[in-house]
C-alpha cells in the first residue's frame, strides 16, 4: 500500500475530521464561556502554531493576516502580509482568530491566565482571567470538558435516533457464530452449530435464558462440556472443547470461557426521549470504561501497551471511514469522552491542572506566585511531551 493509495488518503482525511472536530468543540467550550463570564479572548486558533492565516474585527474593517513561512520571508523581505476588508457599521472585537498550520491542535489565548505559553504578565484589569471569581474561572477551564461530553451525549443520541438498535431477544437460540482475526472458527461452529438452533443443556443442566448459558460457559475455560440444542426439533449432542480468552476489567485482565456464539438481535427504532436516554447511559458508560481502564494502567494491571496515541487514533479513524461514515461518529463519540476523562485528569498542562492549581488558591485564600505557576506548567508540558513521544512511539511500533 503506498503512501499515496485511497486507504491512506481515507485514513488522513478521517484522521483530521475527527480529531479536529473534537479540538475544536473542546476550545470552542472554552471560549464560550471565558465570553460569557467577561474574560478576554485574545486568540482562538484552530490548529497550533506557527500561524497561517488570521483575521480580526477592528473599527476600520475586518483586518486579515498573512503569516509568511519562515522559508520564505527573506525573498518575499516580510513576515506578515495585512490587508483590510472595509464594512458598514464596523464593531472592533477583542479576538484574534487564527488558522494555525499543524491540524492536530488548537487552543484559547485568555487575558492573564499563566498557561502551556507561559505568558506570564499580568496587569490586574477587570477582564482578565485572574481577576474573576473562583467559580467562573473553574467554570472556564471546565468549558472544554463539558462540551466534549455534551458533543458525546449528543452524536450518541442521534445516531441511535436515526439508525435505531438491536436489542437482544429472550432465550438460548444461537443468533450468530463468531469469529476472529486471530481465531475464524469457534468450537461452537466445528461442533455444527448452526444459526437458529436452540442451546437446551449444557453438561446436562438444563439452559432457558442466554445470561443462564454464558454464565455456565464463562466459568470453564479450557474444559471440555457437553452441549445439547435442537434444531427443527431434532436434538443434537456433542463434546465442545471451551476456549479461553483473556478480557481486561476493572480489577485486570482475566479469563473466560467461550464457545462462539452470539444471540438473536431484532432492530427496533427508538423515539427521541428514548434515544436521549440512550446516549447519556451510552456517555456514562464509556466515562467510567474510561475511568476503569486508567486506574486498572495506575495499578500495573493493564500494560502500557495497551495504549494508544494520535497515530493509533488515526489508524482507527480510517477503519471506521471505510466502514461508514456513521461508524465514524460513533468513534468520535467514545473518543470525545476519552478526551473529557483525559483534560480533566490533575495533570499540569491540561485542564485538570489549571483546575487543581485554582482550587488550591480558593482553600489557601490566595493567588500562588507567578514563578511557581510557570514552573508547574514546565514540569506538566515536559511530562506530557514525554508521554506523548512514548505513546507515539509505540503507535510506530505496531503498524
Amino acid at each position: 500500500m503506498g503512501f499515496f493509495s485511497i486507504d491512506t488518503i481515507v485514513t488522513i482525511a478521517a484522521a483530521i475530521f475527527t480529531l479536529g472536530i473534537l479540538i475544536l468543540i473542546h476550545e470552542l467550550g472554552h471560549f464560550m464561556v471565558a465570553r460569557m463570564v467577561g474574560i478576554r479572548v485574545e486568540r482562538f486558533s484552530i490548529g497550533m502554531p506557527p500561524r497561517f492565516l488570521s483575521f480580526q474585527n477592528k473599527f476600520d474593517g475586518i483586518w486579515i493576516k498573512l503569516f509568511i513561512p519562515w522559508f520564505f520571508q527573506r525573498l518575499v523581505n516580510a513576515t506578515t502580509v495585512e490587508f483590510r476588508i472595509p464594512r458598514k457599521n464596523p464593531r472592533a472585537g477583542d479576538t484574534e482568530y487564527a488558522l494555525s498550520w499543524t491540524p492536530f491542535g488548537g487552543y484559547v489565548k485568555m487575558s492573564g491566565m499563566i498557561d502551556e505559553s507561559l505568558d506570564g504578565e499580568t496587569q490586574g484589569k477587570p477582564w482578565e482571567f485572574g481577576s474573576k471569581k473562583r467559580w467562573q474561572q473553574l467554570l472556564t477551564i471546565s468549558g472544554g470538558v463539558i462540551m466534549n461530553t455534551i458533543l458525546a451525549f449528543v452524536i450518541f443520541s442521534a445516531l441511535v435516533y436515526s439508525t435505531g438498535m438491536d436489542e437482544p431477544v429472550e432465550g438460548t437460540v444461537v443468533g450468530s457464530l463468531v469469529s476472529t482475526e486471530e481465531r475464524e472458527v469457534f468450537p461452537a461452529e466445528a461442533a455444527g452449530i448452526q444459526e437458529n438452533d436452540q442451546i437446551v443443556a449444557i453438561n446436562g443442566q438444563s439452559v432457558s435464558d442466554w445470561e443462564g448459558l454464558t454464565s455456565l460457559v464463562q466459568t470453564l475455560p479450557g474444559e471440555t462440556i457437553m452441549v445439547d440444542w435442537l434444531r427443527n426439533g431434532a436434538r443434537f449432542s456433542d463434546s465442545i472443547t471451551v476456549v479461553k480468552e483473556s478480557v481486561p476489567t476493572a480489577e485486570g485482565t482475566i479469563d473466560i470461557g467461550m464457545i462462539g456464539i452470539g444471540r438473536v438481535l431484532e432492530h427496533k427504532d427508538l423515539g427521541l426521549f428514548a434515544s436521549v436516554g440512550y446516549g447519556a447511559k451510552s456517555t456514562y458508560l464509556f466515562g467510567t470504561l474510561m475511568a476503569r481502564g486508567f486506574w486498572s494502567m495506575i495499578t500495573g494491571a493493564t500494560s502500557m501497551d495497551q495504549v494508544g496515541g494520535p497515530i493509533m487514533i488515526a489508524k482507527m479513524a480510517g477503519d471506521m471511514a471505510r466502514r461508514g461514515w456513521l461508524d465514524v461518529f460513533y468513534f468520535m463519540a467514545i473518543i470525545s469522552v476519552n478526551l473529557a476523562f483525559i483534560n480533566i485528569l490533575p495533570i499540569p498542562g491540561l485542564d485538570g491542572g489549571h483546575f487543581l492549581i485554582i482550587s488550591i488558591e480558593g482553600i489557601i485564600r490566595r493567588p500562588l506566585p507567578v514563578n511557581v505557576k510557570i514552573i508547574i506548567q514546565q514540569v506538566g508540558m515536559f511530562f506530557l511531551l514525554g508521554l506523548v513521544l512514548f505513546i507515539t512511539i509505540q503507535d510506530i511500533s505496531r503498524l
